[in-house]
């Protein structure tokens, strides 16, 4: 994106991500000393915030003497919070003094845990996008380079993978504002042939510079190109989110692409957690903006230092990694996640060939009014033949036959088969770590 182009988001947004981007500019040179110091006084404030205005974490809190904590180790020691609590929680979860003017409303995917409703106000926003501008600048993209993105659709039932927006002011400025910024995003829940053929050919014309998107995405786009001898798509990077990458994974991808592959981190309750530097040994933590810890059995705990209309405060997000302190040769002072596993990276096939993840169910079961209404706690979706799921459906007590009803209306458009099992309970496995999509495929 151009410097115009921040400056326009933050002018209708109400974000500040060009100041803040200036200031993690500076940061990235401080020592390790300095981060911290930074991150308490983020910490005291927030933690005051939160155990004075949101119920849960009044509540939560109300044995505990945050006054006593006067340095990161400290913070250790208060509870770590989880989906469950938080699913439990709803709006006690919300600050009393929250402005839902200045909150972007969203969820998180549901790849890790049940979809949660999120609430990002505009500091939270500000950090989280200008961390991610900077890694920008991490993998040699300049302002103005022309860009694409694979991310989902706003809308799944009632579109077929089309974008519907009723607003046709607000969409012609967004096609404008793309347009200028030479960003293109195409549909990542639609990849079968038919459709990256066409893909393919505006790469050809377009001739981004950077490729982002989710791994899923990128990984069948590269397969495609590599399948049909495609030449004339050479990006300066290759970046990837939401799924585990693999060493294959990575090596088939800069093959393909000739174009080195940066990896970043993040959840929907803490964007831009984590970002790959040219060095390629992990993802430096974004320290100016949370805290991340691993636990003795490397379940990642996340703090976002930002977010006062929603705090995520020693959140188990059910992500597993290994994070170390050694020194990187590119001179961040930060601590990096070296280590991500346990993330889905499977994906279901739906009856014409496409390939979505476990966002496109998340989304989908929002739109049918599944999320948030305490009748399904979890799912798990298993497929053995393209097009044919079983959708288990965790739930407190059976569903009526109306809402039965409903959920295979909303699954049926896009599957020749649809199988729906309930249970109360919905066992992890031996691994301990609950796998929404599993795919024998």
């Amino acid at each position: 994106m151009t410097r115009n182009g921040l400056i326009l988001l933050d002018f209708i947004k109400g974000t500040s991500v060009v100041r803040t981007k200036r200031f993690l500019d500076q940061s990235q040179h401080w020592t390790g000393g300095k981060f911290r110091e930074y991150q308490l006084e983020k910490l005291v404030i927030l933690l005051a915030s939160a155990s004075e205005d949101v119920p849960f974490y009044k509540d939560l809190y109300k044995e505990q003497d945050l006054k006593e904590i006067s340095s990161v180790q400290d913070f250790e020691g208060l509870p770590v919070v989880d989906r469950k609590m938080t699913m439990e929680a709803g709006e006690k979860l919300l600050s009393e003094k929250i402005n839902l003017k200045k909150c972007k409303v969203g969820r998180t995917g549901g790849t890790t845990g049940p979809p949660l409703r999120l609430f990002r106000d505009t500091e939270t926003r500000s950090f989280s996008l200008a961390a991610y501008y900077r890694f920008y600048n991490w993998m040699g993209i300049e302002p103005g380079m022309a860009e694409i993105e694979f991310w989902g659709t706003p809308t799944i039932q009632n579109s077929k993978f089309k974008i519907q927006n009723p607003n046709k002011i607000q969409n012609l400025k967004l096609k404008t504002q793309n347009y200028l910024n030479r960003f293109r995003s195409y549909n990542a829940f639609s990849f079968n042939d038919a459709y990256l053929e066409e893909v393919v050919k505006k790469l050809q014309r377009f001739q981004p510079k950077l490729i982002r998107g989710y791994l899923s995405a990128i990984l069948l786009l590269a397969d495609y190109i590599k399948r049909n001898n495609i030449t004339g798509i050479r990006p300066i990077a290759v970046s990837c989110t939401s799924e585990t990458l693999f060493p294959e994974y990575r090596k088939m991808i800069e093959e393909v692409f000739q174009a080195p592959l940066f990896n970043q981190y993040g959840c929907g309750e803490c964007n831009s957690i984590a970002f790959e530097c040219k060095e390629h040994n992990g993802m430096h933590i974004t320290m100016e903006h949370c805290i991340l810890e691993a636990d003795e059995k490397n379940n990642l705990i996340v703090t976002n230092l930002d977010n006062h209309s929603q705090p995520f405060i020693r959140y188990q997000n059910g992500d597993l990694g290994t994070i170390t302190d050694e020194p990187c040769a590119c001179g961040y002072a930060g601590p990096r996640l070296t280590k991500l596993h346990g993330r889905t990276n499977e994906n279901i096939i739906l009856k014409d060939g496409a390939s979505v993840n476990g966002i496109f169910f998340a989304n989908l079961l929002d739109e049918a009014g599944f999320i948030n209404n305490n009748k399904m706690l979890r799912f798990q979706i298993v497929q053995d033949a393209i097009g044919e799921i079983e959708f288990r459906a965790e739930v407190k007590k059976e569903l009526e036959t109306a809402d039965l009803n409903k959920l295979k209306d909303a699954l049926m458009p896009f599957f020749g088969k649809v199988n729906i099992s309930q249970h109360s309970f919905l066992d992890p496995g031996p691994g301990g770590k609950f796998r929404y999509l599993i795919s024998s495929l």
